[in-house]
């Protein structure tokens, strides 16, 4: 998924919401590098299995079709059994989506800010983007739609920024949750939800090599009926569960 799915909340302040979702990621892309990530037990390679790496999860993402099942062994019905939630899932392409699909990305450099934008400080330029890519999947948990996203980034503690649009759609999340969630992203290891509703979980998962990797979970957009199994605590088990399940 990519900003351009990105879908204001609020229109009357479009202008004003699409220029703090850029600053919390632009601010994010550039402290990567000196922030710290905190450790944990969930969000890992599942026992006995290595982690994935950046390389690994883009050239997956470039060779899945249509057709294609959700690669690195996903399986949301089990997570659903662990979190106890036990549902009947099926692979499904939602909103007339594929059941599972990859992008690819190959990222640009810092550019400076727009005409007629002040800078904000300690921001003279629009950070550059490394090249990154994303694994999208597809489900159908009893009558509820499951979307399962996976965000890689090639450069260190960015993946969670470059997720940010994403989030804030699925989330529905007003520009001050955007922030406030952009400050407290999860370290590796450890799984998240986002504020309001709670209906998208963040976890960031340990990769082997430089890169960094987010799994963002949801019930997708729109959302018509939430089942409660896929928000608030419930879906942050669930997806810590997925996160447990990554392996190459």
């Amino acid at each position: 998924m990519t900003a351009d799915r990105l879908v204001d909340p609020h229109p009357s302040g479009a202008a004003k919401y699409r220029r703090i979702l850029a600053l919390a990621g632009a601010a994010g892309m550039a402290l990567a590098g000196s922030a710290c990530s905190s450790s944990g037990s969930s969000g890992g390679a599942a026992s006995g299995g290595e982690r994935l790496s950046y390389d690994r999860v883009a050239s997956t993402a470039k060779q899945l079709t249509g057709t294609s099942a959700c690669p690195f062994g996903l399986d949301p019905a089990a997570a659903l059994k662990t979190a106890g939630a036990e549902r009947t899932v099926t692979p499904a392409a939602s909103g007339g989506h594929p059941a599972a699909q990859g992008t690819v990305t190959p990222g640009r450099p810092a550019e400076a800010w727009p005409s007629g934008q002040p800078a904000p400080s300690g921001l003279p330029s629009i950070p550059a983007v490394p090249p990154n890519a994303s694994v999208v999947c597809n489900f159908t948990a009893s009558k509820a739609p499951v979307e399962i996203d996976l965000v890689a980034a090639s450069e260190d503690g960015v993946a969670v920024n470059l997720a940010l649009p994403q989030i804030a759609d699925l989330g529905n999340l007003r520009a001050a949750e955007v922030m406030a969630f952009s400050k407290d992203k999860p370290g590796i290891g450890q799984t998240k939800v986002t504020p309001g509703r709670g209906t998208v979980a963040v976890a960031r998962v340990a990769v082997t090599g430089k890169g960094d990797l987010a799994l963002v979970v949801s019930q997708g957009r729109p959302v018509t009926k939430t089942d409660p199994a896929l928000t608030g605590e419930s879906l942050r088990k669930v997806t810590e569960a997925l996160a447990a399940q990554l392996r190459p």
